[in-house]
């Protein structure tokens, strides 16, 4: 089951992405078409050059300025309407709406001015200009498209004259988005107009146009969307077809074809049409007070002949700005430019029905090849692959748009990707520290935390070999254990000395030790290895105080209870030796070797001799300067050349009693003279239970003088 849990834990994320993706889609959708503007920004359309079949004529901000405040004059926009027509476009598209009286008429004005402030003229009004007429029979010429728009909520309004529809497979009015009101142009300007359409576009959630509807329904009525009745009329075409497709014979709709004279254009089931942007046609248009100038440019007129031109505004003030994924404020009129353009040129951008199956589907198996390889593979290897992963599907997705228009989701397969190899290998990363934990903490009932995290950190220190450096090592025994494993039961003996070992491997850890070895109720401690410190002798020294007080404490509360535990004796000495990894390869054994930590055994041993509980030879001694010491005596050991200098560690209070200072001074005298034996002598009288004292004491006694001393 361990194996199992990191793919386990992989695939569980993974599903629990499917299945977020299935319930809360709307954070997924913001992704998706995040996606797709990113892809756009990256590669847009090529168009809107002076090849295009599409030119726009811009109601800029100088052309407002040229001719004045908006709305023009019908009159004036008759004169636009006709300069244009004289350079025989295709077909000329207004992207604004006329729907009130030009109140600018001078018939109008007449009208206005007599009945509320009795102006008279000798000669009728009726031959006055009327600006509406004018704009009228300026349209009639042909192949104008007039634009309106269309409303969520019903106004009551009349609803333009539609084109002719020739439906194959069932009514479209049902599926396609749906308006209640509209606001049409003048009845006058409807009637002389060659097409009327809706200049409505649909923006998403964030106010970005990526769809145009090119099929809209006002109650059971289709409405054409000024895109597709600029083509038509370009065309000369009378009707426009529309046929339904299904998922199988009666399957739901899926989308429509819709036929403008010799084009075909799919669209969606709401009867939308995905916008690819190319952002020039707005770069590119031509400002209108050009062509208002009293003689058009002849290269203007080349521009214009044969294309299929659409009048709006890029002025700020006429708020017809639109977001688009390249630009936050694209002129209305250019968006719906880019649909004539893309039409012309068959130029489709398609998410296909099976696109999210599969986008499902390649995220369930490439997230399982992934999680498969991180949770039994090498962690460079499935870090690769799931690289090697996500630049294929981002690379897939990128293939199929720049040379299939086709809008691949690679989200979902990215995010279980990242979702499976995260959850799979943070689960392993987790079990492996829960082992190493184990390890650790089973490590450092023997060994130093210091020295298990350098070991974590740095493990190639687990190798076979060792350096030789200055250490001290610390040795400790048990007086009286052998006679109390005859006396005592296997379990009360285990857990006594259990306790009591536990104890002194806590003291020692404390300390900064390194536990070397536990051999029966001995416990030998080394210092300043593996890791330096600078202190190692005076860390062993201190934690010789701190053992012999536990141990002390330990011994009298088993006493008490009525079990006679033992005297705890410690030796610690200073010197060289050899520290490493010694042993097969199969078994590591850290530890020490060399002549200092045989002395330091001696000494341990040499305490019972001495009477003492706690023996610290000179070498040690000379590096504590922090800490007072009496000196024992020159031990002659067994096995040693030379005699080695033996301490007492005191305390600080001990060190400021006056009978310390009589018996250095004493011990000083020793061997010069009678008068610092009788002085230890005294003292030994006024404090019997000094053991240092009393062995002097008892050499005195004996007739030795000196303060060398066999052990």
């Amino acid at each position: 089951m361990r194996r199992l849990a990191p793919a386990l834990a992989g695939l569980a994320a993974v599903a629990a992405l499917m299945g977020a993706r299935l319930t809360v889609p709307e954070p997924f959708e913001r992704a998706r078409l995040a996606l797709f503007d990113a892809g756009q920004r990256a590669a847009p359309r090529a168009g809107g050059g002076p090849d295009s079949l599409v030119r726009i004529v811009d109601i800029d901000e100088e052309s407002l300025r040229r001719v004045g405040q908006w709305p023009w004059p019908r009159s004036v926009v008759a004169r636009l309407v006709a300069a244009l027509q004289e350079q025989g476009p295709a077909a000329i598209a207004l992207d604004t709406v006329f729907a009130e009286p030009d109140r600018t008429s001078p018939a109008r004005l007449a009208q206005e001015w007599r009945e509320a402030r009795g102006w008279r003229v000798e000669t009728g009004t009726d031959a006055l200009p009327d600006n509406d007429r004018l704009l009228a029979e300026t349209i009639a010429r042909g192949r104008v498209v007039l634009g309106y728009g269309l409303l969520p909520q019903d106004n009551g309004a009349r609803m333009p004259e539609a084109p002719g529809f020739a439906l194959i497979g069932g009514d479209p009015a049902a599926t396609v988005v749906r308006f209640a009101g509209a606001v049409p142009n003048l009845p006058l300007l409807d009637a002389a107009a060659a097409g009327r359409g809706s200049f409505s576009l649909k923006a998403g959630s964030d106010e970005i146009v990526r769809r145009v509807p090119l099929l809209s329904a006002r109650g059971d009525s289709l409405v054409p969307a000024l895109a597709v009745e600029a083509l038509r009329v370009a065309q000369g075409a009378d009707t426009l077809l529309v046929r339904t497709e299904r998922a199988g014979a009666d399957g739901p709709v899926t989308g429509y074809l819709l036929r403008v004279g010799a084009l075909d254009v799919p669209l969606d089931a709401e009867g939308t049409f995905r916008v690819h942007h190319s952002g020039a046609l707005a770069r590119n248009a031509i400002p209108a007070w050009r062509l208002l100038e009293p003689a058009v440019d002849a290269d203007l007129g080349r521009d214009v002949a044969g294309k299929v031109v659409l009048v709006g505004t890029s002025a700020l003030g006429l708020s017809d700005l639109r977001a688009t994924p390249l630009n936050a404020f694209e002129p209305g009129v250019a968006i719906h430019g880019e649909v004539i353009e893309q039409m012309l040129a068959g130029h489709v951008l398609e998410r296909p029905l099976w696109a999210a199956g599969a986008e499902c589907l390649a995220a369930g198996l490439i997230a399982l090849l992934v999680v498969t390889l991180a949770a039994r593979a090498p962690l460079r290897l499935a870090g690769g692959a799931a690289l090697a992963a996500l630049g294929l599907a981002a690379a897939f997705a990128w293939f199929a748009f720049t040379r299939e228009r086709l809008l691949l989701d690679p989200s979902l397969p990215v995010g279980a990707i990242l979702a499976g190899f995260g959850a799979t290998t943070l689960t392993r990363h987790l079990l492996v520290e829960r082992d190493a934990t184990r390890l650790r903490t089973a490590f450092t009932h023997y060994l130093s935390p210091d020295l298990v995290a350098a070991l974590a950190r740095e493990p190639e220190r687990l190798k076979l070999g060792g350096e030789t450096r200055e250490m001290t090592f610390l040795f400790t025994d048990l007086e009286g254990f052998t006679a109390m494993t005859e006396t005592r039961g296997a379990e009360a003996l285990v857990a006594l000395l259990n306790a009591y070992l536990d104890g002194l491997c806590g003291v020692a850890m404390e300390h900064g030790g390194t536990v070397d070895k536990i051999v029966g109720d001995a416990v030998h401690v080394m210092f300043n290895a593996p890791l330096d410190q600078a202190d190692h002798a005076a860390r062993a020294v201190t934690c010789a105080l701190a053992m012999d007080a536990f141990a002390t404490a330990f011994a009298a509360a088993r006493r008490a209870e009525g079990i006679p535990f033992g005297t705890t004796r410690i030796g610690v000495n200073t010197g060289p030796a050899v520290v490493g990894n010694f042993g097969g390869t199969r078994r590591f054994d850290y530890t020490a070797h060399g002549d200092a930590i045989n002395t330091a055994a001696r000494l341990e041993a040499a305490n019972k001799a001495l009477g003492t509980r706690i023996c610290v030879a000179g070498t040690t001694a000379a590096l504590c300067r922090d800490i007072p010491f009496r000196p024992i005596g020159t031990l002659s050991l067994r096995g040693k050349a030379r005699p080695v200098e033996v301490y007492d560690p005191i305390t600080a209070e001990a060190a400021a009693d006056p009978f310390t200072q009589r018996y250095l001074a004493a011990y000083a005298g020793l061997g010069r003279g009678e008068a610092a034996a009788a002085d230890l002598i005294a003292l030994h009288e006024s404090r019997p239970d000094d053991p240092v004292v009393a062995l002097h004491a008892r050499r005195l006694r004996a007739g030795e003088y000196s303060t060398r001393i066999a052990a």
